[in-house]
């Protein structure tokens, strides 16, 4: 979530939720990009999509996760 969170800016001139989904690979990439839930607000929307995109990678899942990745769904929520 910190990795994220430094490329996110959460005030913007309208409130809103915006929910995404995207993958984690095992190496900590992040793939599959996709607003899940619009919040009405296509601002809101890009700004949570750029926020993933901007953070490419994360720390790699563990050793003992059983998966080869991890679908993580994420809401962000903005505010004035």
């Amino acid at each position: 979530m910190q990795v994220i969170q430094r490329n996110w800016v959460p005030k913007q001139n309208l409130t809103g939720q915006t929910l995404m989904k995207f993958t984690v690979l095992r190496s900590g990439a992040v793939t599959a990009v996709q607003v899940e839930q619009p919040s009405g607000f296509a601002a809101l929307d890009m700004a949570a999509q750029r926020a993933l995109l901007l953070t490419a990678r994360v720390p790699p899942l563990p050793a003992g996760f059983p998966n080869a990745d991890l679908t993580i769904h994420l809401r962000f929520d903005y505010q004035r």
